[in-house]
């Protein structure tokens, strides 16, 4: 299979002979050496490979190759052959192949080629189609041999089986170095590993104080989102280590960015215990690659609880990871704090769909929540679940302060408490700041007096930074002294009897002192979430609060709606505004009966006005009939109807019933009036209305203008 033999020098392979299986085809085309390197680790620290790969390149010239046709493709040092990388060497050895440029590919082994069968095969199938030949340290091979392509097949299964040992190996023994918690590749803020590699807490005491500080911010701020713009607002900075195994070694302090305040809340070390594989990589169906997302401490490959020193408990660390989880705003979490004027946004649910309702503002109308399942699910029905947000707010802070109301003397001495640890620990912190700047200021004044004067550009760099430290120091004293003119580490009476006469008023310190931030807070600290049920899309809504500690109540109340259909009554009082007005009741005296009988508008608990009363009357389409078009008793007429029978125009008729020549009955709607006319008395009305000279029509006033008397079963 393989007829070659060589012999190996100290930095060369020379072949002895030419293998038969090169011919002159084969060498007139130029000759690949493909060089790679999976790592720049190995690049680094395992030189020997690299050099043993280049020197290939003789082997070639050796077989017959000159040496300007000999193509070296090192494109790919650093990077893997196991096919989780794009490899640009490896495609231009394709190209060169398919091209017929080359009539030979070596590479040091077949692993350097490719790490996985899909690559390798590839590789070796182009070069059979071409009749390229394929050669390593072992030999030569033919693609187009069957024997050789045994040969092949089976070291392409080796190297990517090779690899896959490899791997195994590796992380087995990461994997027991783990359970015994002793694998640490860095530690985080606020640690400092010792000589056995283990972490311990910074021997900074205000590197200490501000890693406790920070645990406790977030605590009360409650994401990591605010916790980032309060250290930058009030110009917190964490200390970071320049190198975290050498406890002696300079503290950078500097502000964190918003990534890594997250990470620091995510790292478990701060609890005092040990994770291995706390992330796992995520892939997109494309096959690249999504990023790496943190898994619950229960998929953990390995967790140890209390096994180093800590800065907060285990209960406080789990307390923190439920925060972040709610504040992904996924699904149905209730996310972070967020701005507008919304109490309720992010923990208020549709009781029908089970969907959150998300708060809309907009411009020419007030604030409402609104479930939007029937514009993002198809053939969805609408849940009719939005309300104002003013109203559902109102109501649920309602019965937030008749909870709140029996704890206002616990609530001013914890606000007390609260406010003076905050003082005391920016006091210590602002103090710590200007004694680290003092020390500083010393030893940058020893560097520049120990300093030989002659030496001007070291002397002038030293004083230099003697000069940054005095600026630093100095801004480090005016923070402190604004501190604490501005809020004295102490409370003062004062302020103490001021906080205790704000907090015994629950309901004045939720609505003049408290902002819409801090109400939003205090509603998720006592409210887990809200379900909200507007029952057939009426004034009736149904509230239920599942407050944190597990109990659940049921509410409900009246919202304003917009239209009178909405009414749960509104069938009633339909009904009782057509009996009214058809017993000849008036629309100010309807409206006065409906507010007694409490009727109200849609929109408020107003009363329903006249006007409301005529239009109300005329959506109805039974009423306007009924008004309108009334059954008539033997002799009533219509106006429009016996002014036709007359013959005269309608409105000379209504004036005759002004004038009392003819009986009639105005309807209280409608303007439909009711004239009376039994047989007598049109024949009356015929021979008024045929006068038709002024003379004549004078003296059949004078003797037709008394009508006749309407009987009383028809008045």
């Amino acid at each position: 299979m393989n007829n070659q033999s060589t012999v190996a020098g100290p930095s060369r392979l020379a072949p002895t002979f030419v293998p038969a299986k090169i011919s002159e085809e084969h060498l007139q085309l130029g000759a690949a050496l493909y060089v790679r390197q999976s790592t720049f680790t190995q690049l680094r620290e395992h030189q020997e490979s690299t050099a043993r790969q280049y020197a290939l390149k003789d082997r070639l010239v050796a077989f017959g190759w000159p040496d300007d046709r000999v193509i070296v493709i090192d494109d790919d040092l650093g990077i893997s052959g196991s096919g989780s990388a794009e490899r640009p060497g490896f495609r231009r050895l394709l190209k060169l192949v398919t091209d017929q440029q080359v009539g030979i590919v070596l590479g040091l082994e077949m692993s350097r080629l490719a790490r996985n069968s899909k690559d390798w095969h590839d590789l070796f199938e182009v070069c059979a189609i071409f009749q390229t030949l394929i050669a390593d340290e072992d030999g030569v091979f033919d693609p187009q041999d069957p024997n050789d392509r045994l040969v092949l097949g089976l070291k392409g299964i080796i190297a990517e089986m090779e690899l896959h040992t490899m791997k195994v190996r590796l992380e087995r023994g990461r994997l027991n170095k783990a359970r015994r918690g002793e694998l640490f590749h860095d530690v985080p803020v606020g640690y400092v590993l010792d000589e056995q590699d283990l972490p311990q807490l910074d021997p900074d005491e205000s590197a200490r104080h501000v890693m406790t500080m920070f645990f406790h911010l977030f605590e009360s701020l409650g994401s990591s989102h605010a916790l980032f713009h309060h250290l930058a607002e009030h110009n917190i900075r964490l200390p970071f280590r320049q190198d975290r195994r050498d406890r002696s070694s300079p503290i950078d302090w500097r502000l964190a960015a918003k990534t890594t305040v997250y990470e620091l809340l995510k790292h478990p070390l701060y609890a005092g215990a040990y994770g291995y594989a706390r992330r796992k990589s995520y892939r997109q169906k494309n096959g690249k690659k999504q990023g790496k997302k943190y898994l619950p401490p229960d998929q953990w490959k390995v967790l140890i609880k209390d096994l180093h020193p800590a800065y907060i408990t285990w209960a406080q660390y789990e307390a923190n990871q439920r925060r972040l989880h709610e504040n992904d705003n996924v699904g149905d979490r209730s996310g972070p704090v967020r701005g507008g004027s919304a109490l309720l946004a992010g923990i208020v649910m549709c009781a029908h769909c089970g969907r959150r309702l998300s708060p809309k503002y907009p411009k020419d109308a007030q604030a409402a929540y609104q479930c939007g399942r029937h514009r993002t699910v198809a053939h969805a029905e609408p849940c009719y679940s939005s309300i104002r947000c003013a109203t559902l707010d109102d109501f649920v802070a309602s019965k937030l302060l008749e909870a709140l109301a029996p704890a206002g003397v616990d609530l001013s001495l914890r606000v007390i408490e609260d406010e003076q640890a905050r003082r005391e620990q920016l006091d210590t912190l602002h103090d710590d700041r200007v004694a680290q700047a003092h020390y500083e200021v010393d030893l940058a004044e020893r560097r520049f007096k120990h300093v030989d004067p002659a030496n001007r550009l070291v002397a002038a760099q030293l004083e230099r930074e003697w000069e940054a430290a005095l600026a630093e120091l100095e801004v480090a004293t005016t923070e402190l002294d604004q501190l604490r003119s501005r809020r004295p580490v102490k409370l003062r009476d004062a302020e103490r009897q001021e906080l205790r006469e704000i907090c015994a008023d629950i309901a004045s310190l939720w609505s003049q002192r408290a902002t819409v931030e801090q109400r939003k807070q205090i509603v998720r600290l006592l409210l887990r979430r809200v379900e909200v049920e507007v029952h057939n899309n009426s004034e009736r809504v149904s509230v239920r609060l599942h407050w944190s500690g597990g109990f659940e109540s049921s509410h409900e109340f009246t919202r304003a709606v917009m239209q009178f259909r909405q009414l749960e009554a509104y069938e009633q009082l339909i009904d009782r505004v057509l009996e009214l007005t058809l017993s000849g009741q008036r629309p100010p005296q309807v409206a006065s009966i409906l507010e007694r009988e409490g009727f109200h508008s849609p929109r408020s608990d107003t009363p329903i006005s006249p006007m409301m009363v005529q239009k109300l009357l005329l959506e109805q389409q039974q009423c306007r009939q009924q008004l309108t078009n009334p059954s008539l008793e033997p002799h009533h007429w219509r106006s429009a109807d016996l002014a036709r029978e007359l013959g005269i125009p309608e409105k000379r008729l209504k004036n005759w019933v002004t004038r009392g020549w003819a009986s009639a009955i105005q309807r209280p709607f409608g303007r439909v009036w009711i004239i009376y006319a039994d047989d007598p008395e049109l024949q009356r009305l015929q021979q008024l209305a045929s006068c038709q000279t002024g003379q004549g029509r004078r003296v059949a006033t004078q003797q037709l203008r008394t009508p006749t008397t309407i009987p009383k079963k028809n008045q």
